[in-house]
C-alpha cells in the first residue's frame, strides 16, 4: 500500500499553507483504523490540500493514492477518500479558463490533470457501485459523475442499480446523481414511476431528481401530503461516532448528529428544501408546498420547512404572507425552532410584518424576565464582545414598529451597550428630539472606549437620518477629532451646525480625501460656501470620487459649471462594478436632466452591475425617469431578487429588494392608451 509515496519531494510541492510535507502522514491517516486519526487527516486535506475546493500541485500528486486507498477492498475510511476525490476531479463547477486571473487558471490546469488520473483509473471506480460497504456505494455515484466519459450510459447503469439497491443512503446517493445528469424522456418517466408507486421517501427522492433536471416536469399535486407521509417513515437513526476531535469536519458532524436528534425519519433530513429548491421559478407552487408544512405539529417538518421557507424567501419575489403568519407561529414552539425562526425574520425586512403582533408579544415576555448581570433577557451575550439586540428587536426596528423604542432607548443607557443599537434607532425619525437627547451624554462614555469609532459610526448613522433635529449632538461632534462620518452629520444637521464651518473648512482643504469631500459637502448644506464646486471636483479621480459625485449632484443647479467635467466621466472605463460611469451619470443626470446622455450609460450599468439599481431608481425624476421604464418595468416583472448571488449572501438581501421594487413601483408609469 502506498508504495512510492514517501520517493515524492514532498516539501517542493505546495498546498494553501506552504510546503506539502505534511501530506503523505495524511494521505495515510485516512485509512488509519482509528477513526479519529482518520476525521483528522480528511480535515486537513480539504483545509489544506484542497483548500476551499482549490487544486495544488500536491493536490494532484496525492490523487493516485487517494485512488489507491479507495480501491483496496475493506479499509476504513473509504467512503470520505471518494468524496474528496470526486470534489478534487470534478471540472463542471470551474469557470473557463479566460474568465480566471493566472494563479485560478492554474488551478484549473491542475484540476484537469486529477481528473485525467480518475478518469484514467474508471474501470476500478466504477466497480465502487458494487463495493460491499454500503457508505461507498453511497459515495460511488458522484465520482461516477466526474468520470461519466469513461462510463457507458452512466443513465441506464444508474437507473439499473435503483433496481437492485436496498440500502436508503445509497439510493438517494444514486438519485441525487442521476438529478444531475441530462436525462431523457425515458429516465425521467422512469424516475416519475417510481415517483407514483414507490414508498413516500423513494418517491420524494425521485422528484428531486426530476426537479433538478427539469422543474417544470413534476406534479405536485399532493405533495405536501407525501412530504408528511416520507417524514412519518421509520428510519435508522444514524448512530453517534463516540469521539470528538478538535476539526470543521468534527464540528460539522456533530452538529449533524445533534440535528438528527429526535428526528423521526433521518433520511429525510432536509428533503423539502431539497424539493423546493429544484423547482426554481416555480415560486406559487413552492409556497403553496412549504405554507401548509410550516403547521406542522412535528419540529422535524416545521423546522425543515422553515428552511425552505428562508430559501425561498431569500432569492426570490412573491406572496409571502400566510408563511410568515405561520412562522409566527414557530416563535411559540420549542427553543431551537423559535430561535432559527427569529434568526431568519430578522433578514426578511418588510416581509416579517405579518409576524409583528407575535414576535411583540414574544419580546414583551422576555422582557418581563429578571435582568443577568447587568443585562436584559433581550440582549445577546458574546464572551469577547459587546452583547447584541435579540432579533425580535432588530426585526420590530426594521419594521418602524413603536414597541421596540423604549428597549432601544435602555439600551443606549446600558454600560456595555449592544452592538447596533444606534443602527436600529435611526429607523425612528419621528422621535428625533428625544433619542438626540438620549444619544448625546453617551458621546463622553466613547473616547476611552477600545470599541469607539465603532459605536460613535452605528450612532451617527441615527444622527444623520434625523436631520437638523439632530443639532443638539453638534458640541458633541466637535469635541472629538473630525471624521469623515462626523463632517458628513454635520452636513445633515444643516444651517444650526454652523458653529463647525471652521474645523470643516480645514477638513475640506486637508490630505485626507475621504474627509475632504466629507467636509465639502457639509459646508455646502450648512452655509452654501461657494468654493465648495472646485473642492469637489479636486477629488473626482482620488478615492473618495464616488462620494464626490454624490456631493456634486446635491448641489443642483447649483453645481451646473461643473457638467463638462462630469460629462467626463460617462466614458471611464465600467471595470468590474460600473460605479464610477453610473455616478457620473446620476450627477449629469442632476445637473442638467439630460436623459438622452445619460440613459444609455445607466442601462448598461443596470444590467453591468445589479448593485447599482437602487442608486439609480432612487434617483429617478422626470425625463430620465421616463426614458428608464422598460428597466423599471421588467424589474418588477422579474420573480428573481436582484441581488442573488451563488458566491454571496447578505443579511439585507430581501429589504435591499424589497426596496427597489418599491421604488420601481413609484415611478413606473401606466401604459400609454
Amino acid at each position: 500500500m502506498f508504495t512510492g509515496l514517501d520517493d515524492i519531494d514532498w516539501a517542493s510541492l505546495e498546498h494553501a499553507y506552504g510546503s506539502a510535507r505534511d501530506v503523505p502522514g495524511w494521505v495515510r491517516g485516512l485509512v488509519d483504523p482509528d477513526p479519529a486519526v482518520r476525521e483528522r487527516s480528511l480535515d486537513a486535506m480539504y483545509g489544506a490540500v484542497h483548500h476551499q475546493g482549490d487544486v495544488y500541485d500536491s493536490t494532484v500528486a496525492a490523487v493516485p493514492y487517494l485512488i489507491e486507498a479507495l480501491t483496496a477492498p475493506g479499509l476504513p475510511g473509504r467512503d470520505g477518500i471518494a468524496e474528496l476525490l470526486a470534489s478534487i476531479a470534478e471540472l463542471s463547477e470551474w469557470p473557463d479558463e479566460t474568465e480566471l486571473d493566472e494563479d485560478d487558471a492554474e488551478m484549473l490546469r491542475q484540476a484537469a490533470r486529477a481528473n485525467a488520473l480518475a478518469l484514467a483509473a474508471a474501470p476500478a471506480l466504477i466497480r465502487l457501485a458494487d463495493d460491499p460497504d454500503p457508505a461507498v456505494r453511497a459515495a460511488a455515484p458522484k465520482l461516477l459523475i466526474v468520470v461519466a466519459a469513461k462510463v457507458p450510459d452512466l443513465t441506464g447503469l444508474l437507473i439499473g442499480l435503483l433496481g437492485t439497491e436496498d440500502d436508503a443512503g445509497v439510493r438517494r446517493g444514486l438519485f441525487d446523481a442521476l438529478g444531475s445528469l441530462e436525462l431523457g424522456d425515458d429516465a425521467i418517466g422512469h424516475l416519475l414511476g417510481l415517483a407514483r408507486s414507490a414508498p413516500a421517501s423513494t418517491a420524494l427522492t425521485a422528484l428531486i431528481a426530476v426537479a433538478r433536471n427539469d422543474p417544470h416536469r413534476v406534479p405536485l399535486d399532493g405533495v405536501p401530503d407525501l412530504i408528511g407521509r416520507a417524514y412519518a417513515e421509520e428510519g435508522p437513526a444514524a448512530e453517534p461516532a463516540g469521539f470528538q476531535t478538535d476539526t470543521l469536519i468534527g464540528s460539522l458532524r456533530v452538529m449533524r448528529e445533534e440535528l438528527d436528534e429526535g428526528r423521526r425519519a433521518p433520511h429525510c433530513t432536509r428533503m423539502v428544501e431539497n424539493l423546493t429548491d429544484a423547482l426554481g421559478p416555480r415560486v406559487p407552487e413552492r409556497i403553496a408546498i412549504v405554507t401548509p408544512l410550516l403547521a406542522s405539529p412535528h419540529d422535524d417538518l416545521a423546522g425543515d420547512a422553515l428552511f425552505a421557507a428562508n430559501k425561498l424567501i431569500e432569492g426570490w419575489r412573491g406572496d409571502y404572507r400566510e408563511a410568515v403568519t405561520r412562522i409566527a407561529g414557530l416563535l411559540d414552539r420549542s427553543r431551537r425552532l423559535a430561535g432559527q425562526a427569529a434568526g431568519m425574520l430578522n433578514h426578511w425586512g418588510p416581509l416579517a410584518a405579518p409576524a409583528a403582533e407575535t414576535i411583540a408579544r414574544r419580546l414583551a415576555a422576555i422582557d418581563a424576565h429578571p435582568w443577568r448581570d447587568g443585562l436584559p433577557e433581550w440582549t445577546i451575550r458574546y464572551t469577547q464582545d459587546l452583547p447584541g439586540l435579540h432579533p425580535y428587536i432588530e426585526t420590530l426596528a426594521g419594521l418602524r414598529d413603536e414597541r421596540a423604542l423604549p428597549l432601544l432607548l435602555t439600551a443606549l443607557r446600558l454600560p456595555q451597550r449592544p452592538k447596533d443599537t444606534g443602527y436600529k434607532l435611526a429607523h425612528y425619525a419621528a422621535h428625533a428630539d428625544r433619542i438626540t437627547a438620549e444619544i448625546v451624554p453617551v458621546f463622553p462614555l466613547l473616547a476611552a472606549g477600545d470599541r469607539a469609532p465603532t459605536e460613535w459610526y452605528a450612532l451617527q448613522v441615527a444622527l444623520r437620518a434625523f436631520g437638523p433635529a439632530a443639532a443638539p449632538a453638534v458640541p458633541r461632534l466637535l469635541a472629538s477629532p473630525l471624521r469623515d462620518w462626523s463632517a458628513a452629520t454635520l452636513g445633515r444637521v444643516g444651517p444650526a451646525a454652523a458653529e463647525a464651518l471652521p474645523a470643516l473648512r480645514v477638513a475640506a482643504a486637508g490630505d485626507d480625501p475621504r474627509l475632504a469631500v466629507a467636509a465639502a459637502g457639509a459646508l455646502w448644506r450648512i452655509d452654501r460656501s461657494p468654493d465648495v464646486l472646485t473642492l469637489l471636483t479636486a477629488q473626482l479621480d482620488g478615492p473618495a470620487a464616488n462620494a464626490a459625485f454624490e456631493e456634486i449632484a446635491a448641489m443642483g443647479s447649483a453645481a451646473a459649471p461643473a457638467a463638462p467635467l462630469v460629462a467626463s466621466y460617462l466614458d471611464a472605463p465600467p471595470g468590474r462594478h460600473w460605479w464610477t460611469p453610473t455616478h457620473a451619470a446620476l450627477t449629469l443626470w442632476r445637473l442638467t436632466g439630460d436623459a438622452e446622455r445619460v440613459a444609455p450609460v445607466l442601462t448598461a450599468a443596470w444590467h453591468g452591475n445589479p448593485q447599482t439599481r437602487t442608486k439609480i431608481a432612487e434617483a429617478a425624476t422626470g425625463a430620465p425617469a421616463a426614458a428608464l421604464q422598460p428597466l423599471f418595468r421588467a424589474e418588477l416583472a422579474a420573480d428573481r431578487r436582484f441581488n442573488v448571488s451563488p458566491h454571496s449572501w447578505s443579511s439585507v438581501q430581501v429589504t435591499e429588494d424589497e426596496r427597489l421594487l418599491e421604488l420601481c413601483r413609484a415611478v413606473v408609469q401606466p401604459p400609454a392608451r
